[in-house]
């Protein structure tokens, strides 16, 4: 049974203030990439947190689909103008005010860095869609805070194959948001997260946790992108398995990362990784724009 305690908010309220600055991006077009990559921060207004706290407990259905088709369709456009022109084009629903919407979104999700962010870079990189749809995942979970937090959270403690009790999810929504959830809420939390890879689900049985199989190179990008922006830098292990990332990923266990590190290093992509007496950390050899310009691979 889930515990309060159970249920860190830090990272995940974190991404919630960072989503209520973006706000306003949703009632509009994006003009410039300026908007986004270049904005300063800024600390939210009254109203945008609160159209936070209200948009926390409302999930939108993911589009982890359209987040690839997005990604591809960015190649070669100049601003997030054209791709959200692109996209509604592209879209298959009926409404155009659909496609508007989804096209919105898809950019909040997976374009919070502006056009040429991480996911048009890993994809005019490696052309993969394996790696692609991971950073895309992670990417939807880190901006949305209560997928994010019942994937690290709720589900991380669980063993693949298990099957869950239908009240699990709705615990774990009482205790994350405080009171009961909207019924809405509940419906596409199960369905998101078998869209994200998380879930299977076969009507008429309990939801079963199904194994995801991250690429290990996804899990490299994100290394690099997260703590070696600049150039290369050592970080200490328990501070990068302090992050979600690797969770959002899918990745079951610290040793599963360890593993990954390990084979890093025996292929040279790694400075170095070492364990030592209470030491363990990893020094990276390269920015995180040299490893996609070389398109490093494990």
């Amino acid at each position: 049974m889930l515990r309060k305690k159970e249920i860190s908010r830090t990272e995940v309220d974190k991404q919630a203030e960072l989503g209520a600055r973006n706000e306003p991006i949703q009632a509009q077009l994006w003009e410039d990439d300026l908007l986004v990559a270049d904005r300063k921060p800024s600390d939210p207004t009254n109203s945008q947190k609160a159209s936070s706290a209200v948009s926390s407990k409302n999930i939108q259905d993911t589009l982890l689909n359209e987040g690839l088709l997005a990604a591809k369709a960015s190649v070669g456009l100049n601003t997030l103008l054209e791709l959200q022109e692109a996209l509604t084009k592209q879209l298959g629903q009926n409404s155009m005010e659909t496609r508007v919407r989804y096209a919105q979104s898809i950019l909040r999700w997976f374009f919070p860095d502006g056009l040429n962010g991480l996911a048009r870079r890993v994809w005019v990189a490696y052309g993969d869609e394996t790696v692609e749809t991971d950073i895309l995942r992670y990417l939807y979970l880190a901006a949305e805070p209560v997928m994010g937090a019942c994937v690290a959270e709720a589900l991380f403690p669980l063993e693949n194959g298990m099957q869950i009790p239908p009240q699990y999810f709705d615990q774990f929504l009482n205790l994350f948001l405080g009171e009961p959830p909207p019924e809405k809420t509940r419906k596409r939390l199960k369905s998101n997260l078998m869209k994200l890879g998380f879930l299977q689900r076969t009507r008429g049985k309990p939801d079963r946790l199904k194994t995801v199989m991250p690429a290990k190179t996804s899990l490299l990008i994100l290394l690099h992108h997260l703590f070696s922006q600049q150039g290369t830098r050592t970080v200490e292990l328990r501070r990068l398995l302090a992050e979600p990332f690797w969770k959002f990923l899918g990745y079951k266990s610290e040793d599963a990362v360890r593993a990954v590190l390990r084979d890093a290093n025996s292929a040279g992509i790694l400075g170095k990784y070492v364990v030592a007496d209470q030491l363990e950390q990893v020094t990276t050899s390269m920015s995180a724009d040299e490893f996609l310009a070389r398109k490093v691979h494990l």
